[in-house]
């Protein structure tokens, strides 16, 4: 108000004058008052698009970089959806021009944009526009990873398509870790069916951490005595024990080790099917021993090297239905809630898995147990690493975005 008056009162004594010499000098300063006035105000303006326009390409290169279904052949039309749901709110610009390309060697993607925005007061001075742009680019971090993929095969899982849409979810992941399809350098992947127990591979028959198997034998092994069975303890003294088809049927597949082998590790996801009962400590002890360096997996590298971040997922759908007894490692069915120790020795196991820096991601996959989601839910590294999925799109969902925080994307500029 202050800056109208005076301008309203130089205005009356420019008019009052008789002095051509004033009335020259009052318009060479108005027009100087009008650009400077003008450069402030419109140059504000195209520092707020500026930083609209950062805040979008840095969300669209970040968007199409995690997002899976993305391709070469449709980057540039993604990015651009992802570059619109943020600037469609923008009260000013125009002449947005994106170009998205994936970076060499699939490191990430860059996404350059220009705009511009039309000048209000400056086009008194004779400049019209300004021109404004952005660029961003989400590249994947360094870090190595070592995955193993903890599934629940057990009998549960056999209703509704839930096993069929689990095996969709890991293919998905497994593509995302390695988009070329073939051996990759930078991620390994283990997957670790379970029930009761895991299927070791009739293999290790004569292994030295076996303890004697018979020749009916078809893999699967139970938890160690206590307390070896929560901990990655050298198991030649401990052996590992051996059950039989009084047992368990021994249908799971059995552990595929850390790989870089994509192929191998579509084959062994295409191979779960559901079967027996839930036993979720017999899981998470087998992924843990998947990813250690020690017997009897050691394709881990071991915990000390920096360059590779060592991460378990666990999936399942149901609560701990059995509970194992000692001596003599027995399988029993449970019938009451409080007698469970298998949650007991999962909280446990989750405790010392994390305590080793490994990350832990877990999937309640339709899961109706409030004491089960939350004991999944306090596993997680984190409440943002556990994922409830009431239905099999949302167990889908869950996996792309476990995926894509397994990538580690982060923004380089």
């Amino acid at each position: 108000m202050i800056l109208r008056r005076n301008f309203i009162s130089l205005a009356k004594k420019f008019h009052a004058s008789q002095d051509g010499g004033v009335a020259m000098i009052f318009a060479l300063s108005f027009i100087a008052i009008i650009t400077v006035v003008g450069l402030g105000f419109d140059y504000s303006r195209a520092l707020s698009l500026q930083a609209a326009l950062n805040v979008a390409t840095d969300a669209a290169a970040l968007a199409a970089a995690r997002d899976p279904d993305v391709d070469a052949d449709n980057l540039q039309a993604r990015a651009e959806a992802f570059f619109t749901a943020n600037t469609q709110d923008l009260p000013f610009g125009n002449n947005f021009v994106l170009i998205a390309q994936a970076l060499p060697l699939g490191g990430g993607v860059k996404v350059d944009v220009t705009a511009q925005i039309d000048t209000t007061l400056m086009a008194i001075a004779g400049v019209k526009k300004f021109d404004v742009s952005a660029s961003s680019e989400a590249v994947y971090s360094t870090s190595k990873i070592e995955l193993a993929l903890v599934l629940d095969n057990t009998g549960s899982m056999g209703n509704y398509g839930k096993i069929q849409t689990l095996r969709a979810a890991s293919h998905d992941m497994v593509d995302l870790l390695m988009p070329d399809g073939g051996a990759s350098e930078n991620v390994k992947i283990g997957v670790v069916p379970f029930d009761i127990g895991v299927n070791v591979g009739v293999g290790f028959a004569m292994a030295d951490w076996m303890d004697a198997p018979d020749g009916t034998w078809e893999g699967c092994v139970g938890p160690r005595a206590p307390n070896h069975d929560v901990s990655d303890s050298n198991p030649i003294t401990t052996k590992i024990p051996p059950i039989y088809g009084d047992q368990t049927s021994c249908n799971i597949p059995s552990i595929l080790p850390l790989s870089v082998d994509a192929s191998a590790l579509h084959a062994k996801i295409e191979d779960m099917q559901a079967v027996g009962w839930t036993y979720i400590p017999e899981g998470l002890a087998w992924g843990w021993r998947v990813l250690s360096s020690k017997l009897p997996f050691q394709e881990g590298v071991p915990p000390d090297d920096e360059d590779w971040q060592k991460v378990l997922v666990l999936m399942t759908d149901g609560a701990n239905t059995v509970q194992w007894s000692w001596p003599g490692g027995v399988p029993e069915a449970q019938t009451s809630a409080s007698s469970w120790s298998g949650n007991s020795k999962t909280a446990t196991l989750c405790d010392a898995i994390k305590a080793k820096d490994i990350l832990i991601y877990t999937v309640a996959f339709q899961v109706n147990s409030s004491t089960t989601r939350q004991m999944l839910e306090d596993c997680a590294t984190d409440p943002g690493n556990y994922f409830d999925a009431q239905n099999n799109a949302a167990l889908e969902s869950a996996f792309a975005k476990i995926g894509g925080d397994i990538n580690n994307l982060r923004l380089s500029k």
